[in-house]
């Protein structure tokens, strides 16, 4: 024999069962959306991962500001291309409203700084023969033929030091008198250099002990290759320094060797790498021993740095008095002639 349910009894368990529903629906399709987030974001990942470290640096973007402070210091300019054409249309709206201000102020005119007579007074392989602590010192360290030596050349308008192209020249701490000022210690390099792994060894030893225990010691410049960038042996050197509480900042050079946004983005991988590093000065120094690029304004901050910045009357003074020596020396060969 059948049986009937009452009509409202089978209602009531529609009701219910769609009021079930339709509280799981949007649990359910929220499940839905962050597995498909996860899944999205794993491929992501995946591809960001499959990239080489060349795809990685051509997908840098450098703000435009970074490609105008190049340009001032004289790396040439941006070169206007379909890729670049938003860089462009940027820089010509900035460059008009410098241009409306230099038309009422006039432009500032910016000296070229100079340094005291630069001259060798001592040289370290051990620790012991560390000279006495006088002056303030400011160091230049780096790997193996990045060229320290040219970039001390070049910011003291000398060539007291020596240089080659063969990596490990530098075989101790030289230390170097610029006039009275201050000095300047130019130590071994780090990485590959044409010797043993026991004398790098030393070199390494040598120069944590003249870093952790030198008084004087205002900044240790850490020379790179605008050309090869960060190495593993830099990265650890940086958190060396860091560990010891010892200020440090970067220094690019051999950066005429690089085109602009080129050379923009390895100044954005530098700083992507020293963010995280309280001790570690997050402006780079980009400089070129060969064409002189960007060196006056280094020089001009180490002296700001050691405190000796003089007026920019001082250092137009000084100019002055070269130009008319060498005015002078150029007269009198022509009259010997």
């Amino acid at each position: 024999m059948l049986h009937y349910r009452p009509f409202t009894q089978i209602l009531k368990q529609a009701i219910a069962v769609d009021r079930h529903l339709t509280f799981i629906r949007p649990f359910a399709s929220l499940t839905t959306t962050i597995n498909h987030a996860k899944s999205s974001t794993k491929k992501d990942t995946s591809a960001t991962d499959t990239l080489s470290n060349r795809q990685k640096f051509n997908q840098i973007q450098p703000p435009i500001k970074l490609y105008e402070k190049l340009e001032k210091l004289g790396f040439g300019t941006l070169l206007k291309t379909k890729r670049y054409s938003g860089l462009h249309k940027q820089k010509a709206r900035r460059d008009q409203q410098r241009q409306q201000y230099t038309e009422r102020v006039g432009p500032p005119p910016e000296p070229k700084y100079a340094f005291p007579l630069l001259s060798f007074f001592a040289g370290a392989k051990v620790p012991t023969s560390f000279p006495p602590e006088s002056l303030d010192e400011i160091a230049f360290v780096g790997r193996s033929n990045v060229g320290k030596s040219s970039l001390i050349n070049s910011v003291a308008e000398s060539s007291v030091v020596r240089t080659s192209d063969k990596p490990g020249l530098t075989q101790q701490i030289n230390f170097y008198n610029v006039g009275t000022l201050f000095h300047m210690i130019d130590m071994p390099g780090y990485g590959f250099a044409f010797v043993d792994d026991a004398e790098r060894k030393q070199w390494r030893e040598l120069m944590e002990t003249y870093i952790t225990k030198r008084k004087t010691l205002k900044r240790v410049y850490v020379v790179l290759d605008a050309r090869h960038g960060v190495k593993v042996a830099d990265v650890d050197f940086f958190k060396m320094l860091n560990s010891k509480q010892v200020k440090f900042q970067v220094v690019l050079t051999k950066c005429d060797l690089l085109v602009l946004p080129n050379l923009a983005k390895r100044i954005v991988t530098v700083e992507d790498h020293i963010k995280q590093l309280r001790n570690a000065v997050k402006d780079v120094v980009v400089v070129s021993s060969k064409t002189d690029a960007g060196i006056n304004q280094f020089r001009k901050e180490m002296l700001f740095l050691m405190g000796h910045l003089q007026p920019k009357e001082f250092y137009q003074a000084i100019q002055a008095a070269k130009d008319e020596k060498e005015a002078r020396k150029t007269k009198s060969l022509s009259f010997k002639k």
